[in-house]
């Protein structure tokens, strides 16, 4: 099951914005992301002040990854249950 959300903001064109649930999967996908032909990435700061990474071609931000800011729901535990073990 993916838990990953993207945001396409239709004024600024093609940039996307996919929110995961850990940074460490952010990274994953963003280095992923990074390999392609012309392509690099890089750490940022989101204008909500939260850290992600973003993918840039010839100079320009094509791809931003970032963390969900509640990650409790995406895994079924939700609110109060951070300890429960998932099956």
């Amino acid at each position: 099951m993916c838990h990953t959300l993207a945001h396409v903001p239709a004024i600024f064109g093609s940039m996307v914005t996919y929110y995961c649930i850990s940074l460490e999967e952010a990274l994953r996908r963003a280095k992923a992301a990074g390999k392609r032909p012309g392509c690099y990435y890089g750490g940022i700061t989101l204008p909500s002040g939260k850290r992600g990474f973003a993918v840039y071609r010839e100079g320009k931000v094509v791809e931003r990854y970032s963390v969900m800011a509640n990650t409790a729901a995406l895994d079924g535990r939700g609110p109060g249950r951070e300890n429960t073990p998932v099956a």
